[in-house]
């Protein structure tokens, strides 16, 4: 490397800080990268009982994680995933630098280890199947055809 570009990244570096890898992806994820998380709720999804329930599932699969709350939501939003944390002694840090958005395809509460674990499905509406579930109970209405033909059987 050149004295040039050492010193044009030295004075990068002292105008905005230190360069952040992934800052995006960080951004996302409540400060940590997708593939150290376990799980993660949008905010769309805080209020669903089920994101408790399964956010209990996580701990017990996995009590050593962190959970990183979205601070920039109202609280009664994020309290009940405070109290879940306290009660199952997970440790839990709330967020509120201003870059974390409160639209509702953001991330409210994350579930993720300090170093890599590659879990493939994330996500509060996939990882347990959720939307499966509502897909298979509109797939069983059956069709007027169908009402007829048991008719006659």
């Amino acid at each position: 490397m050149s004295e040039g570009n050492v010193n044009d990244r030295l004075e990068q570096s002292s105008m905005g800080g230190t360069p952040k890898v992934n800052p995006d992806e960080q951004r996302k994820y409540l400060g940590t990268f997708r593939e150290r998380v376990s799980f993660a709720i949008k905010i769309k999804d805080l209020k669903n009982p089920d994101a408790i329930k399964d956010l209990n599932k996580e701990f017990n699969n996995n009590n050593s994680y962190q959970l990183i709350l979205n601070g920039n939501l109202e609280h009664d939003m994020i309290s009940p995933f405070i109290k879940l944390a306290s009660k199952n002694n997970i440790k839990f840090v709330v967020k509120t630098d201003s870059f974390y958005k409160t639209e509702p395809e953001n991330y409210g509460v994350v579930y993720a280890n300090k170093q890599s674990i590659n879990v493939n499905k994330i996500d509060f509406e996939n990882k347990y199947n959720h939307e499966k579930v509502e897909n298979k109970n509109l797939e069983k209405k059956e069709s007027f055809l169908d009402k007829v033909k048991n008719i006659f059987k």
